[in-house]
C-alpha cells in the first residue's frame, strides 16, 4: 500500500495528497511533525535514523518525527509517538519551522512532551525508523548541533537553535 502524504503550498495551505515517493523528487512541499520528548531531568530523547531512510539516513533527529498524512499536525504526532516509540504522552505545540527552498521541502511543526520515570521504561523504538535512541542534556545537544551539524537533521538543528536563541524556558517548561 502506498502511503499518501499531505502536499501544501508555500504558505502551508493544503493542496491534496501525493504518494511518499513523489516527494523524493524534491518538487513538492509536505508537512512534518516532530516531538521533543523530555525526561524528568530535562534530557531529550534522540533517535538515530535508520540507514535505509530516504531523508537524512544515519543522522540524529527528534524523539519522534513523521510526515503528515491526511490528518492534522497534532493527529500525526500522536500516531507517530505510538508507532516510533510505543508510548503516548501529553504534548503541546511549540512552533512551526518552514524548511522551504524554492518549491520543495517541508513545514516542520515541533511539539514538546514530558515522560515520567515509569513511562521511560515503556519506550521501544521501531527498528525500521531508528537504529538507536539516547537521552541527551539540552545544553549538550545545543552545543553539538553547532559544532557537528552533519550528525543531525536540518530540522532538529533549526528547532534546537531556535529554542536556545529565544530562551528555552518559554518552550519547554
Amino acid at each position: 500500500m502506498t502511503e499518501m502524504i499531505s502536499e501544501v503550498d508555500r504558505d502551508d495551505n493544503f493542496l491534496g495528497l501525493r504518494s511518499r515517493e513523489e516527494f523524493y523528487s524534491g518538487n513538492h512541499i509536505h508537512r512534518a511533525s516532530q516531538l521533543i520528548l523530555l525526561d524528568p531531568e530535562n534530557r531529550m530523547l534522540l533517535q538515530k535514523r535508520s540507514p535505509g531512510k530516504y531523508w537524512f539516513p544515519n543522522r540524529y533527529t527528534y524523539s519522534v518525527s513523521g510526515t503528515v498524512a491526511d490528518e492534522s499536525y497534532e493527529a500525526c504526532i500522536a500516531r507517530e509517538m505510538l508507532e516510533e516509540i510505543g508510548i503516548l504522552v501529553p504534548f503541546r505545540r511549540l512552533f512551526k519551522i518552514p524548511c522551504i527552498l524554492e518549491n520543495k521541502g517541508a513545514y516542520h511543526t515541533v511539539f514538546s512532551g514530558r515522560c515520567s520515570k515509569e513511562t521511560i521504561d515503556l519506550i521501544r523504538y521501531d527498528p525500521e525508523e531508528a537504529v538507536s535512541i539516547e537521552w541527551i542534556e539540552l545544553e549538550e545537544l545545543y552545543s553539538a548541533v553547532k559544532t557537528e551539524p552533519g550528525k543531525y537533521t536540518p530540522s532538529l538543528r533549526a528547532g534546537i537553535i531556535k529554542i536556545f536563541e529565544e530562551g528555552y524556558e518559554k518552550y519547554l517548561f
